[in-house]
Parts: structure tokens; C-alpha cells; sequence
């Protein structure tokens, strides 16, 4: 089963406070970019969880800022969520996972909280993005969601399907 990060850029790969130390650094009014220090952080997590990368960002809809990712955060992509009318990111998320069978434990990293109850999310703060203690966090998580996806039984029906639910005597008509 495919483990995957959903990844907001925005508020988790940078931050007000990185923004303002490139301020003072160069000079330059710095808004946005990539901060390598959240980045590495990233890398990290998909090193350690074994994770493929899922851009939930606005930064999906730009080629360009595509590959701003692929350089600075991660040079895998393995899918980008869909742009959905209500512009909730809980249904961005929703809808690629109902796209993607094949994925089993998630995380999502997001300094926005527009999710839906039960979804994975690890919420960033826009003011200092990513921390080591957050990563930690959802390592943890896609570690536990993964071991308690391996130790259910598969069980298949003699056909070779998935079985689907349970029979007992109660509800076996046979």
C-alpha cells in the first residue's frame, strides 16, 4: 500500500519568519520562496516513512512553481490534488484519494485548517512553518497508520477478490 504526504508550500516550506531573515540577510523584500530549513524537513519525513510527495499547495496550478518544488523541496512529485469547486481542501484531498486506491496511510501538512473531521492533518503555523516537532509528529503517524494496515488479515473470498465484510451464521443465507 502507497503511503503519501499531501504538502502545502505556504505556510509549511516557508514562513513570516523567514521571510522577514531573508529581509534582513539581503535587503530584499522576500515574499514567499522556499526556506531550506522546513524542506529538509520534508525530505526527511518521505525518507523515513518511505512517502510519496502530493502537492496540495496552490503552487500545483504554475509549471513554473512546480518546479521550484522538484528543486528546492523534493524532485519526486507523484501527484498534485485536484482543484475542486468548492475550494475546500478537505475535498481537494478526498477527491485524489478516491482517484488513488492504491494509497493507504496519509498525512497532511497545512497552515490552513479547511480539512474535514478524521483526515490526517498536522497544522502548521504561517508565522514559522514546519518544525522538527511537527515532522516527528506525522513520521510517527504514517509509521502507526502502516503497521495497523499490515496487520490486518487479507483475506480473500475463493474467487481470489477481496473479501468484502464479514459472514457469520447470522447473516449467511447458505
Amino acid at each position: 500500500m502507497t503511503k503519501v504526504l499531501f504538502l502545502d508550500i505556504d505556510g509549511v516550506c516557508n514562513s513570516e519568519e523567514f521571510m522577514r531573515a531573508e529581509h534582513e540577510r539581503t535587503g530584499r523584500m522576500v515574499i514567499l520562496g522556499i526556506d531550506p530549513k522546513p524542506a529538509a524537513l520534508v525530505r526527511q519525513i518521505l525518507a523515513d516513512t518511505g512517502a510519496k510527495l502530493v502537492i496540495s499547495s496552490t503552487w500545483r496550478h504554475s509549471e513554473h512553481d512546480l518546479q521550484v518544488i522538484r528543486d528546492q523541496v523534493h524532485p519526486d512529485i507523484y501527484g498534485i490534488t485536484p482543484r475542486c469547486a468548492s475550494r475546500f481542501r478537505g475535498d481537494e484531498v478526498r477527491a485524489w484519494l478516491e482517484e488513488h486506491p492504491e494509497v493507504g496511510p496519509y498525512a497532511i501538512l497545512d497552515d490552513d485548517g479547511d480539512f474535514h473531521r478524521g483526515q490526517h492533518l498536522f497544522q502548521t503555523s504561517f508565522k514559522i512553518g514546519l518544525t522538527q516537532e511537527i515532522a516527528d509528529q506525522v513520521v510517527k503517524s504514517l509509521l502507526l497508520q502502516t503497521m495497523a494496515v499490515d496487520s490486518y488479515p487479507k483475506v480473500v473470498a475463493g474467487d481470489g477478490e477481496p473479501w468484502q465484510g464479514l459472514r457469520t451464521k447470522a447473516t449467511d443465507n447458505s
